[in-house]
């Protein structure tokens, strides 16, 4: 893809907040599991935290969480440059790099700006897959930092599915949106060596599959008003999409 123009990204950023704004507020929203945010808050104030989910989420997240001044990684590519620009415009703080390039360099500036008092958002599974399995650098940064990750996920009752390597969910205007916290937090220690780490990536591989499971079936369970009501089968998995 060629460099887009300075001018052309600028426009753009505003274009992707103004009308995701416009479309994204009909959107009813129900947050589970926000008391494991809260009893944090609560225990280690002033402390922040790393928050990560799957690419497929980016959408409604970006504006959901928007003006809140958390470091989000983008890739180097074009559409990285896109992405960049327009979760500027939502208020979140980009840093470029991805796990095939510039990634230590921009998992360092997260760990530099996480040490000052940010909150971080990584995307598990970016930036090119494969879908549901995280790589290793929210638990690097956990180790570096010292701080706990939050798995959070997102899914929509209707919603279109961009063709994309993740599928990309974009909910329809006045759909239903259901957002879900993790039972527990991710504590990766210091001293964690290679297995210790992998094991930590298997656990939140588990918790964001799990919770994926449970808010991707919420709205079509009968009488269920929350999505952890919602038992997962130990074979599920959630396999390419």
């Amino acid at each position: 893809m060629r460099q887009v123009k300075q001018p052309a990204l600028h426009l753009f950023g505003w274009a992707a907040r103004i009308g995701a704004t416009a479309w994204l507020s009909t959107c009813r929203e129900w947050v589970f599991g926000q008391e494991i945010l809260a009893d944090y808050r609560k225990r280690e104030p002033g402390r922040n935290l790393l928050f990560t989910t799957w690419h497929r989420g980016l959408v409604y997240i970006l504006y959901h969480y928007r003006f809140r001044d958390v470091v989000v990684m983008a890739s180097t590519s074009s559409d990285g440059e896109l992405a960049a620009h327009a979760a500027e415009r939502f208020g979140w703080i980009p840093v470029r790099g991805s796990s095939s390039h510039r990634g230590s360099q921009a998992l360092r500036q997260m760990e530099a700006m996480v040490k000052k008092g940010f909150s971080a958002g990584i995307a598990a599974d970016a930036p090119r897959g494969p879908a549901h399995v995280a790589k290793m650098g929210v638990v690097v940064l956990a180790k570096h930092t010292g701080l706990p990750i939050m798995p959070v996920i997102w899914s929509a009752e209707r919603c279109w599915r961009l063709n994309s390597w993740d599928r990309t969910i974009v909910p329809k205007p006045f759909s239903r949106v259901v957002g879900l916290f993790p039972p527990e937090l991710i504590r990766v220690p210091a001293g964690a060596d290679r297995n210790q780490c992998e094991h930590y990536r298997q656990k939140l591989d588990g918790l964001l599959n799990g919770m994926m499971y449970q808010v991707d079936h919420f709205f079509s369970q009968p009488g269920v008003d929350d999505p952890r009501q919602i038992e997962v089968p130990e074979t599920f998995h959630p396999g390419p999409v």
